[in-house]
């Protein structure tokens, strides 16, 4: 055999286990999961995206055959959370749950964040979607929005409502309905949806434009009231509350959702058995019952409609933040 011809048998017999290598999908993607997977939420405990996170967690190891830990990190609207998940490894080990608040109003509250939402994160999913309910501490004389309205012009100043965030959903449902309803009501931040309410119920605050699961367990028990959801059409879970629309404030619309997000780059094998084993999770009866009975519904939506609601949605809040003045101070 000519010299020429050998050394090329030698180099094709060397490359065809490195074409092999380099060609086939990677490991973790045909295997994943091969460990506990941890689902970062970014507000903490008690409040819609960890209540949707536990739910997650509850389930899902069943048909991944890992573990989930919930890893709550609170705090900046959110940010801190999902900043920590945009900058991890995108290997499917580390997940967010978050508002959808989070990721679609922060680029225009924010002067700058350390990540963008729509380029650093990708959408998995839409958890759970709900209209937000106008909620009141029993002492409020106020039964509907009309009433409220009434009694916010009376009082100037002295109610105040609870949110778990200058820019959650929470904040700016309020602040749009001050600034279409042209009432003065002092906002009072805190931490996170679950000492938000907290609030609420001790009457260190009178009046919250909550999440339903953060809020319907406790005025099942009469320890809060709701007079109406934020919604532009009545929301079929709690068809007897009225919309603040219809109530006397036309034009008014914010509707809320938890979303579930991988860091950007994750393979996409990872990303659709994440997608269809929580898709699965979300169309089981006992986890739509559970859902249903916090006031809210499960969706499990596909990454490419979830992705094109972001862009939607970060549209138009651009523009309520515009017209409002919410500002990050």
């Amino acid at each position: 055999m000519e010299p020429s011809i050998r050394i090329l048998a030698a180099l094709v017999t060397l490359a065809t286990p490195l074409c092999a290598w380099l060609c086939a999908p990677p490991a973790f993607a045909q295997t994943y999961p091969t460990k506990p997977i941890r689902i970062v939420v970014a507000f903490p405990p008690g409040g819609s995206t960890d209540f949707a996170a536990r739910v997650l967690a509850s389930h899902l190891p069943k048909s991944l055959g890992q573990s989930i830990v919930v890893d709550n990190r609170g705090g900046a609207g959110g940010n801190i959370g999902n900043d920590l998940v945009a900058k991890a490894a995108p290997d499917g080990y580390t997940l967010l749950v978050t508002t959808e608040g989070s990721i679609t109003i922060s680029p225009s509250l924010y002067r700058s964040l350390p990540y963008d939402p729509l380029r650093d994160l990708t959408a998995i999913t839409q958890l759970i979607k709900y209209a937000n309910v106008v909620t009141l501490h029993p002492s409020v004389k106020a039964s509907t929005i009309k009433d409220l309205i009434a009694l916010a012009r009376e009082q100037p100043g002295k109610l105040s409502y609870s949110h778990p965030g200058v820019g959650t959903i929470v904040h700016l449902a309020a602040e749009m309905f001050k600034h279409i309803a042209k009432v003065n009501i002092t906002d009072v931040s805190y931490k996170g949806g679950g000492p938000a309410i907290i609030s609420l119920i001790g009457n260190e605050t009178q009046i919250s434009f909550a999440t339903p699961p953060s809020v319907m367990p406790h005025a099942k028990s009469g320890r809060l009231k709701v007079i109406a959801v934020t919604s532009a059409r009545r929301f079929a879970l709690l068809p007897d509350l009225p919309t603040i629309a219809e109530s006397g404030v036309p034009g008014y619309n914010v509707e809320g959702w938890v979303g579930f997000y991988a860091p950007a780059k994750t393979p996409d094998k990872v990303l659709a058995r994440v997608y269809d084993e929580t898709a699965k999770v979300l169309k089981q009866p006992e986890v739509r019952d559970t859902v249903q009975a916090t006031g809210a519904e499960t969706s499990g939506i596909s990454p490419r409609e979830t992705s094109a609601l972001l862009r939607e949605e970060t549209a138009m809040w651009a523009k309520l933040i515009k017209s409002t003045g919410v500002k990050i101070e």
